[in-house]
Formats: C-alpha cells, structure tokens, sequence
C-alpha cells in the first residue's frame, strides 16, 4: 500500500503549501475516505474513467459477483467493462443494469440444464453415435429471459465481451447488437460444446485468446483499469481424460495471458478459489464470497492507487 505520507507529500506539492502545515491525522482511514468522498463527488467528465476487466474462469470466475457487490458499496464508479467466458456474464449482466442481489439469486438458479438440454441420455446418443458435441443454447434463452432482448448500445454501462472463432483463430470482441447471443459465445467451452454460428463465424470460449480482457477495456477509453483475476488452480489433482489433458495445456496458456495481461491494469484483485472445476455449478456461491474477501481486503490500497492517479482532477483549481 502506498503510505499516506507519501500522499500527502504529493499533495503538499500539487496545492503548492508548505509539508510542515500539513498534520497526518491518527487515523490514516479518516483522511482516505474524506478524500475518497470528494472524488467519487466529481461529475463523470471531471474525473478519470474507470475501467474494470473480468476474467475467464467457469465457476470460478463467479468471484466477480462479489467483487462487483464490494466496489458498489464502496461507491467506486465503473465507466467501462469487459468480460471473457464467466466475467462476460457477470459483466454482462451486470452493465444491463441488474444488481449486485439480482446476480447473487441468479447464481441459485444456474443448472447444467439451465446451459445445454443435451445433458441427458438424449445427448449422450447424440454425442457417441451422431458425433455432436452438447449444445449451450438453453443459455441464450436464459439471458433473454433476465435481459429481454437487450443490445449492447442500450447498456448502461459500455461494456465489451470476446470469444474466438474456431475456423481462424481471431479473437472476437462484441460491443454491438444483441447481448445474449455474444455472451453466449464468450463462455461457449471448446471441447465441451458445440460452437456458436453467429455472424458467419464459428465461436467458442474467449478464454482461449482473451482470459483477462484489459486490452478491450483500455480500448473502451479507460483511463485507470482494475483487473479481477480467477487465476487457475494447478494444485488439483492430474488430468486422467484426452479432454483433461486438453484443458490442462489450455490452463498453461492462459496462465501465461494472465500474467501478460495484468501487467497493463493499474490494480489487480487475485480471487484465489481453490479446488473447483470448471461447471461445479453447486460451488458458484463459494466462488462469489471469495471475490468478497479478495476486493474488501484491499479496498484502502484500491482507494489509494486511484486518489492518487486523479490527484489532478480531485484538486483541480
């Protein structure tokens, strides 16, 4: 954490007043948040715009409800958002305006059944004699059944989510039409589902090109970015399938994109939940209070770093 002295020194400087004038109170807590007050104050247009990254992760990256609930209370402005995989949804669903509540009830009514209609003895002949993976199409009409047929350009809150076509490669990102649909697409898991054919491509989870999407957030106009993290668990036990293995080679790189990727954000929160895969749909709620404890934990450090990159706006003569 960046010491309040050291604030205050920039502070001394920037108001142009002598350092010995300025006494630090007792309470380093007090002087935060009366500064915090004065910024959160600021009209949008005066201040820097905050951006905030949510990553891949499944279940895992439910961690993002609470670290959402955390930043609300705490009155810390989102101006743009992007998500990949599960932080499209929570993102997603989030920027369309729901509330932190709404995302926390949602997360109790989340089924393997809610996602594919495949996962059955229908789906199991599907797969083994037609050869067609599950489809994820219950969860477009899941999404439309929360959000209507809500577009990204109706978005309270700007918000972007990526996926990848599997016939080039190319990351795709979504910033235009309708919602659910794309996000949809961005946590479409390769290998598990059949990929979505939406605009003439073919897509699958962005998690693939894009665990950690701070590019699209910069791109967006941020001028400060918060990253939210569900970093992979490697301390679970080896792979004993193909599609284990598979997904084990996947987890490497996107260790590798994580690490690239949070380099570019001013703040990082690292959500450590351990032990759960991918669809333990049951352990969602888990996932969510450890975004909780990450984000409140180093809510006075987040506060901080951000006072002290809008210095210029929050004492702007």
């Amino acid at each position: 954490m960046k010491s309040v002295r050291f604030f205050l020194l920039l502070l001394s400087g920037l108001l142009c007043l002598p350092t010995q004038a300025l006494t630090p109170p007792s309470d380093d807590a007090i002087l935060r948040e009366f500064m915090w007050q004065r910024f959160v104050a600021l009209p949008k247009n005066e201040r820097p715009q905050i951006g905030l990254a949510l990553s891949a992760g499944g279940v895992r990256g439910f961690a993002h409800v609470g670290v959402l609930e955390v930043l609300d209370n705490a009155q810390v402005p989102i101006d743009y958002l992007a998500g990949t995989s599960m932080g499209s949804v929570v993102g997603g669903f989030y920027a369309a305006g729901l509330s932190t509540d709404k995302l926390w009830e949602l997360g109790n009514h989340i089924k393997l059944n809610t996602i594919t209609p495949d996962w059955n003895a229908a789906g199991l002949f599907r797969f083994l004699f037609a050869r067609k993976l599950p489809t994820s199409a219950n969860l477009s009409k899941f999404f439309e059944q929360q959000l209507g047929d809500m577009q990204f350009e109706d978005m309270p809150i700007p918000f972007s989510c990526s996926a990848m076509d599997v016939k080039t490669g190319e990351r795709v990102v979504f910033n235009s039409g309708p919602l659910a649909i794309a996000v949809r697409a961005s946590m479409n898991l390769p290998g598990v589902f059949e990929p979505v054919e939406y605009r003439h491509r073919s897509l699958v989870d962005g998690a693939v090109v894009d665990y950690l999407p701070v590019e699209s957030v910069e791109q967006m106009g941020a001028d400060y970015i918060i990253a939210s993290v569900t970093p992979l668990d490697f301390s679970s036990k080896t792979p004993t399938s193909i599609l284990g293995y598979v997904n084990r080679v996947n987890d490497v790189r996107a260790a590798a994109m994580i690490e690239e990727s949070a380099r570019k954000a001013n703040f990082v929160l690292t959500n450590r939940v351990l032990d759960t895969g991918t669809l333990e749909l049951k352990k969602l709620h888990q996932a969510g209070e450890v975004g909780v404890k990450e984000t409140y934990s180093n809510l006075g450090a987040l506060q901080e770093d951000i006072l002290l990159h809008a210095l210029p706006y929050v004492f702007k003569k």
